[in-house]
């Protein structure tokens, strides 16, 4: 693992600004799981990262003791082929700086960075073991496809932007279907309820660890 020193950092590396916390507690030498955040849509400002980073990633997601990073969006939107191929170059940077741990990589993303959960889910799933969208819609497109990549969806009671009961529709399409897929209604949170979806965090977090802990079972069953 790196020598650099705990907590917040920020940084710029194969182009790309991101802020970037590593754990407290660790071993040197001991893997370390890796979770990456993507944040919202609207206006961009430099260190936009270390926002989602503070307001949801280390409230929520600290207890898994993982190097946890927050680049700054460089294109308009996270879902498209550009946007991915500037992540892919980021994870290669970080894989050869720390000791990460392959099989417990998780991304997640809030609105528009919630839809790069699912594009990644379906157009690179390798890259991580499973994502968490927050306050996104669920691509139609995906409806008709096998879905395989595990998403745990937390979406808001009152969202205005994206309503929850078609959103909830489209999850119950998909696990009728077998997808791995959980979905969590936020009682009383509306789309920008940042703060309300950080402290749901409880059981998307426990489905995370017990994922971590069963993935050769599941890839198993779906014949990764």
């Amino acid at each position: 693992m790196s020598a650099q020193t705990s907590g917040i950092h920020l940084q710029k590396s194969v182009g790309q600004n991101y802020a970037i916390h590593i754990p407290h507690r660790h071993t040197k030498g001991e893997k370390v799981p890796l979770i990456l955040l993507l944040h919202w849509g609207g206006r961009k400002y430099r260190w936009i990262g270390r926002d989602m980073l503070e307001l949801v990633g280390l409230p929520a997601l600290s207890e898994l003791q993982a190097i946890i990073i927050a680049p700054d969006r460089k294109r308009r939107h996270w879902a498209n082929e550009k946007a991915l191929n500037d992540l892919i170059r980021l994870l290669d940077f970080l894989e050869h700086h720390y000791n990460l741990d392959s099989n417990k990589r998780l991304v997640v993303g809030y609105s528009i960075g919630g839809v790069g959960v699912w594009y990644i889910g379906s157009e690179a799933p390798s890259m991580f073991s499973c994502g968490i969208s927050i306050a996104a819609p669920i691509p139609d497109h995906i409806l008709d496809r096998e879905w395989v990549f595990p998403i745990y969806s937390l979406h808001g009671r009152h969202d205005e932007a994206f309503p929850h009961d078609l959103n909830l529709s489209k999850a119950e399409i998909l696990k009728d279907k077998g997808a791995p897929l959980e979905f969590e209604t936020v009682e009383n949170a509306m789309h920008t309820d940042i703060r309300n979806y950080a402290e749901s965090f409880a059981n998307a977090r426990n489905w995370v660890e017990k994922f971590w802990g069963h993935q050769k079972e599941w890839s198993a069953n779906f014949d990764l």
